[in-house]
C-alpha cells in the first residue's frame, strides 16, 4: 500500500487531526490567495472604469463625486455585459455564490466545479466593478470554498475531509474579507459545516489565520471598518431602545428576504441578460438621486459609524440600498449579500441613533454605536447566523462592552424573523425556491463526518464463485472475516468467512475417505498427490454452500458513512464493499462495510461526544 493510500485511510477516521490541520493550513493559503486576487481584480476594474475619480487613497468606491450620467450608465452597461456573458454559459455553469456552495455540500459531497468558480471570479468581479448593489463576500466564499474542494479532489481525500476543507476555504474567505479570523471560523461552522467538532475546528482555525495573514500581507492590517474606540452603553435605559432596534431590524430583514424571493419567482422565466440588465439599470436610476447605493459602500458605512452623515442621508441610503439589493439579488446578479446587509444595518442603526440622541440626549450613546449594533443585527437576521455576527461585532470593535446590547438586539431580530414572520435564512430560501433543502439531522451530521475508510473491515478476501478447496484454504490462511464472491469480474455477494471455513472442514474427511477407498492408489506416497489432485478438480460453488450471504453494493473509498447508509437504504441492502479505481481503471478493494458497523459507529461517536461534553 502506497503512502498516499495510507494517508487516505487515516483521514477516513477520527485520528487524523494533525494531518487535517496541515492540509487545512494549505487550504487557507489557497483560499486567501484567491480572495486577494479577486479583490485586486475588482479594484483594478474600478480604476479602469473611472481613473480620475475613483483612484484615491481609499478605492472602496466613492461614487458620490461622479456625474449622474456616469452613475446611470455604469451599472446599466455593466449589468447588460454581465448578462450577455452569462447567457452564453450553460445553466449549470451559471450557478455561483453561497447557495451554490451549500447545494454542492449537501447534495454533491462538497464537489465544487472549478468552472463555476472561474465564472464567479470573472463575472462577479465585473458586477462589483460596475457598481452594482452587491458585496464581494459571497464571491469570496465561493472562491475560497472551491479552493478547499479542489485541494480535496486533487489529493483524492475522503469526502468527510473534503467537507472540512470547504469549511476551511469559507473561513479563510471571511477572514480575508473583513480581517476577522474568529468570525470567519464561526461563520464557517454555523453556515457551511453546520456542526461544532474538534476535528473540524482546528483545521478551520488555521485556515482562517492563513486567510487573514494573506490579506494583511497585501492590503495591510487595517480592519474593513474604521470603528471608534471607547464605545459603551451610557445607561441601562437604553436597553429598551436596543430592543426596538432588534424588532425593527427583524422586520426589515424579513421584508428583505420575502421581497427578494418574490422578485426571483416573478422573473424566473426571463432571459438572463434581461434580468441583469434590469437590475443594473435599476441601480443606475436609484443612484441618480442616492449615489450611496452603488458598490460595496464601505465608505458610507464608515461615515455612519463616525456619525458623519445627516439623518436624511442615512434614511435615503437605507431605503435606496434596500430596494437596489432586493432587485440585484432577486434578479440573480452574481454578487454577495453580506456587504449590503451590513450597509443597511449601519444605516438603520444610524437612523435610530440620531432619533434617540435627539429625543433622549441624556440617555443615549454615541450615534455610531447604534450603527455598529445595527450592522450585526441585520446581518444576523438575514443570514440566521447570530454567533458569526456577534463574533464579527467583537472583532471589529475590539470592545467587550458592545457584547451585551449586541446580544440583545441580535436575539430579538432573529426571533422576529423566525417566529413572527416565519422566514428562513436568505440562502436557505434561495435553495428552497429551486426545490432543494438543507438537511440538518443529528444522525446525518455524525455519519457525514466519518469516512468509510475509518470504519470498514479490512480483513476481507475476494474469491471466484467457482473455486477449488486448495485455493479457498489459501484465502482463509490469514483468518479473514469476510469473503467477497466474484463472478465474471463482478462482485455479486458477501459471505462470512467462518461459514466457508466450516464447510471446508466438513468436506475434508469425505474427500480423504473417498480417495483412500480407491483401489488404484497402490502406494502410500502417492495418496497425498491424489488427494490434492482431486481437490483441484473439485470446484465448489460458493453461492450454494450453507453460509450466511448478503447482497452487496459498491462504495468508493472517498465516501462517508452518510453516503453509504443512504445508498443501502435506497437499494434495501445491508452490506457494501469499499473500492478505489486504479490508474488503469481497475477496482482495488479495500474492505467491507455493513449496516451494523455503521450503527455501532454512530452509537460510539455519540457516546464519545457525550463523554467529552461531560468532561
Amino acid at each position: 500500500m502506497t503512502l498516499i493510500d495510507r494517508l487516505r485511510l487515516k483521514l477516513g477516521g477520527f485520528d487524523a487531526l494533525a494531518l487535517m490541520a496541515v492540509i487545512g493550513l494549505i487550504c487557507g493559503i489557497l483560499a486567501g490567495g484567491s480572495n486577494v486576487l479577486f479583490r485586486l481584480f475588482t479594484e483594478s476594474g474600478l480604476v479602469l472604469w473611472a481613473p480620475d475619480v475613483l483612484a484615491s487613497e481609499n478605492q472602496e468606491q466613492d461614487f458620490e463625486g461622479v456625474s449622474w450620467q456616469f452613475r446611470l450608465l455604469l451599472p446599466t452597461i455593466g449589468g447588460l455585459v454581465v448578462g450577455l456573458v452569462l447567457q452564453r454559459l450553460a445553466p449549470e455553469t451559471r450557478q455561483v455564490g453561497v447557495s451554490h456552495v451549500l447545494e454542492r455540500l449537501n447534495y454533491h459531497q462538497g464537489n465544487l466545479p472549478v468552472k463555476n468558480a472561474v465564472t464567479q471570479f470573472i463575472v462577479g468581479g465585473m458586477t462589483i466593478a460596475s457598481g452594482q448593489s452587491v458585496g464581494r463576500e459571497g464571491p469570496g466564499i465561493h472562491l475560497g470554498s472551491t479552493s478547499g474542494s479542489w485541494l480535496g479532489r486533487k489529493l483524492k481525500l475522503p469526502n468527510n475531509s473534503t467537507r472540512i476543507l470547504v469549511g476551511c476555504g469559507c473561513a479563510a474567505a471571511i477572514s480575508a474579507s473583513f480581517n476577522t479570523p474568529l468570525a470567519g471560523v464561526v461563520f464557517a461552522m454555523e453556515i457551511i459545516v453546520m456542526e461544532y467538532a474538534v476535528a473540524s475546528f482546528i483545521p478551520i482555525i488555521l485556515a482562517a489565520v492563513a486567510g487573514a495573514v494573506m490579506t494583511q500581507w497585501v492590503f495591510g492590517s487595517d480592519p474593513a471598518f474604521d470603528v471608534p474606540s471607547h464605545l459603551d452603553v451610557q445607561s441601562l435605559w437604553e436597553m429598551p431602545y436596543f430592543l426596538l432596534l432588534g424588532v425593527i431590524g427583524g422586520c426589515v430583514a424579513s421584508a428583505f428576504i420575502f421581497l427578494t424571493r418574490r422578485v426571483a419567482r416573478a422573473s424566473r422565466k426571463w432571459p438572463v441578460w434581461l434580468k441583469t440588465f434590469i437590475a443594473g439599470s435599476s441601480v443606475g436610476v436609484i443612484a441618480i438621486g442616492i449615489p450611496e447605493v452603488m458598490g460595496i459602500g464601505y465608505d458610507t458605512v464608515n461615515g455612519a459609524i463616525h456619525n458623519e452623515l445627516f439623518l436624511k442621508v442615512l434614511l435615503f441610503a437605507l431605503v435606496g440600498k434596500f430596494i437596489a439589493t432586493i432587485i440585484c439579488s432577486g434578479l440573480s446578479l452574481p454578487g454577495g449579500v453580506i456587504g449590503p446587509t451590513l450597509f443597511m444595518g449601519a444605516m438603520l442603526g444610524g437612523v435610530l441613533g440620531n432619533i434617540g440622541g435627539n429625543v433622549f440626549p441624556d440617555h443615549s450613546s454615541f450615534e455610531g454605536f447604534y450603527a455598529i449594533i445595527g450592522m450585526a443585527t441585520l446581518m444576523s437576521a438575514v443570514l440566521q447566523a447570530p454567533l458569526a455576527a456577534l463574533m464579527a461585532l467583537l472583532e471589529l470593535t475590539n470592545n467587550p462592552n458592545i457584547i451585551l446590547p449586541g446580544m440583545f438586539s441580535i436575539v430579538v431580530a432573529n426571533m422576529v424573523v423566525t417566529q413572527v414572520f416565519k422566514q428562513r435564512a436568505f440562502w436557505e430560501t434561495q435553495m428552497g425556491d429551486r426545490g432543494l433543502e438543507i438537511k440538518v439531522s443529528p444522525i446525518k451530521q455524525v455519519l457525514r463526518s466519518i469516512g468509510v475508510a475509518g470504519v470498514m473491515e479490512r480483513k476481507t478476501v475476494v474469491s471466484e464463485r467457482f473455486n477449488n478447496p486448495i485455493n479457498l484454504e489459501l484465502l482463509l490462511k490469514d483468518n479473514p472475516r469476510w469473503v467477497l464472491v466474484k463472478e465474471q469480474d463482478q462482485i455479486m455477494s458477501l459471505m462470512v468467512a467462518s461459514d466457508l471455513a466450516r464447510y471446508l472442514l466438513e468436506l475434508a474427511p469425505a474427500s480423504e475417505d473417498a480417495d483412500s477407498g480407491d483401489e488404484n492408489n497402490e502406494a502410500t506416497e502417492q495418496e497425498g498427490g491424489a488427494i490434492e489432485e482431486a481437490k483441484e478438480e473439485h470446484l465448489i460453488d460458493l453461492m450454494k454452500i450453507p453460509a450466511n450471504r448478503q447482497d452487496v453494493i459498491s462504495i468508493n473509498l472517498q465516501a462517508t458513512l452518510e453516503e453509504t447508509f443512504d445508498k443501502m437504504e435506497q437499494r434495501k441492502i445491508t452490506a457494501a464493499y469499499v473500492y478505489r479505481l486504479t490508474a488503469d481503471d481497475q477496482e482495488r478493494i479495500y474492505g467491507v462495510l455493513t449496516r451494523d458497523m455503521i450503527t455501532d459507529q454512530y452509537i460510539f461517536a455519540k457516546r464519545d461526544s457525550s463523554r467529552l461534553e461531560t468532561a
